[in-house]
């Protein structure tokens, strides 16, 4: 009972009197803070001041001075005045009694609530089904009328838009669209899974399972929208009960991603390709960005299997994997195409960075052998080409072809180099005019 704050409502010096009586609880006797009480004294001489009874009181303790015959309403104790100053505490221990009884079974009824809701959830098979449900659900609790859920992608590695009802929501390829890092920290710092900055207009609401970050819900707010610690605690219970649900979509996108790798070198695989370089171009078709491939093809590397064995060829592939992936962004694909040949496909990159990124790889293949035994020393060049969506073709296959020519007019002449479509004449940069 110490923890509650008790409301007085008097004109006289009632709140002096139980404070006396009762030093250990704390009082509030004056808006906005005992309007905010879940248990108040009301006195015989401030009825009116307390009418209506105040929204968030759940017991209300109206003192008599005499009997008045009127109606109790739910959640009222009528006491007589000199009884209550006698023995204040009696009642207010009571009252916290009552209090404690109501919010346990105010908890009980939304978490059956919130287990029918999970099992809703977990019969749907959309899955923007569920995310539209759980924002919904959020956003409700909140007051709010918009927001966004992302949701980890580990085929994209990232986090993308599952469900917004927020125009102003975009997808920008970045690790974690429009959500500053500090917000998202203090919002997993805060113990309940919510923070909220007016200056920034931000509400944001991660979602975790154990110790994986499977979603972020995020909201737009006004300056004036405040938000108490019963709302908040009513969201985060709710979070930490459909996480589940969400952590469920998440493995399942991981399986999903097991099955896009390549089992050698963990570089994505053809499916992934094919579905991924769709997207890339739809997206880039909507909003009128632009984007890369580069396809690039071991030089040789059939020397190396006829004179060391497959068993080394196959240890060659996996060191050429770690060291494009060492050289290219976190948001770029490498992916093996087939064989000995590679693809990087690089969002939001002009050919000018492209061929950037490509000699860059070029570079991280040639700086040293591979050592993969003590007494194998490995040697590897790769001939590239590079075509830039919508610069050197409008179509997913007439892009890879482009690239594809592009790196074989290499391959066929001086090798080690990078060459980049053109709706003319290609061009080959030998490595010693490469940037």
């Amino acid at each position: 009972m110490s923890k509650l704050t008790i409301g007085i409502y008097s004109g006289r010096n009632l709140a002096a009197q139980v404070r006396s009586a009762c030093p250990e609880i704390a009082f509030a006797t004056s808006s906005p803070e005992r309007d905010a009480c879940r248990i108040v004294v009301i006195d015989s001489d401030s009825l009116a001041a307390a009418n209506p009874p105040p929204r968030k009181s759940i017991v209300r303790i109206i003192l008599e001075s005499e009997p008045q015959g009127q109606p109790r309403r739910p959640g009222e104790l009528r006491v007589d005045r000199d009884s209550f100053v006698g023995r204040p505490r009696q009642h207010l221990a009571f009252a916290s009694d009552m209090v404690d009884a109501a919010v346990h079974a105010s908890q009980l009824e939304t978490e059956v609530t919130y287990l029918t809701q999970i099992h809703e959830l977990m019969t749907m098979s959309d899955a923007q089904a569920v995310s539209e449900r759980i924002t919904r659900t959020v956003m409700d609790l909140l007051g709010l009328t918009r927001g966004t859920l992302f949701l980890h992608d580990p085929r994209l590695e990232r986090y993308v838009v599952s469900f917004s009802n927020d125009p102003n929501a975009r997808e920008t390829g970045e690790f974690l669209p429009g959500i500053p890092p500090d917000l998202l920290q203090r919002a997993l710092a805060s113990g309940h899974s919510f923070a909220s900055d007016g200056g920034m207009g931000l509400v944001v609401m991660p979602l975790q399972v154990e110790h994986d970050l499977v979603g972020v819900i995020c909201a737009p707010m006004e300056g004036t929208d405040t938000f108490d610690a019963a709302i908040i605690e009513n969201v985060s219970r709710y979070l930490g009960a459909v996480a589940s649900v969400l952590g469920n979509i998440y493995q399942l996108s991981r399986s999903r991603d097991l099955a896009m790798r390549d089992d050698l070198t963990k570089a994505f695989n053809r499916r992934f390709f094919d579905s991924y370089l769709e997207e890339e171009i739809e997206r880039s078709r909507r909003y009128g960005s632009l984007f890369s491939i580069i396809f690039l093809d071991l030089d040789d590397l059939k020397m190396v299997n006829n004179f060391y064995g497959h068993l080394t060829g196959s240890r060659t592939l996996q060191e050429v994997a770690k060291r494009i992936l060492s050289a290219v962004r976190t948001i770029d694909k490498v992916v093996r195409f087939g064989g000995d040949e590679f693809c990087i496909i690089l969002p939001e990159t002009d050919q000018e960075a492209a061929v950037a990124v490509a000699n860059r790889v070029r570079k991280s293949l040639t700086s040293t052998p591979f050592f993969l035994d003590p007494n194998v020393e490995i040697s590897i060049t790769a001939s590239f080409g590079i075509a830039c969506f919508p610069t050197h073709a409008l179509s997913k296959d007439d892009l890879i072809r482009q690239a594809d020519a592009a790196m074989y007019r290499v391959k066929s002449t001086t090798k080690n180099a990078v060459g980049v479509a053109s709706q003319s004449q290609e061009r080959a940069s030998r490595p010693a005019s490469a940037t």
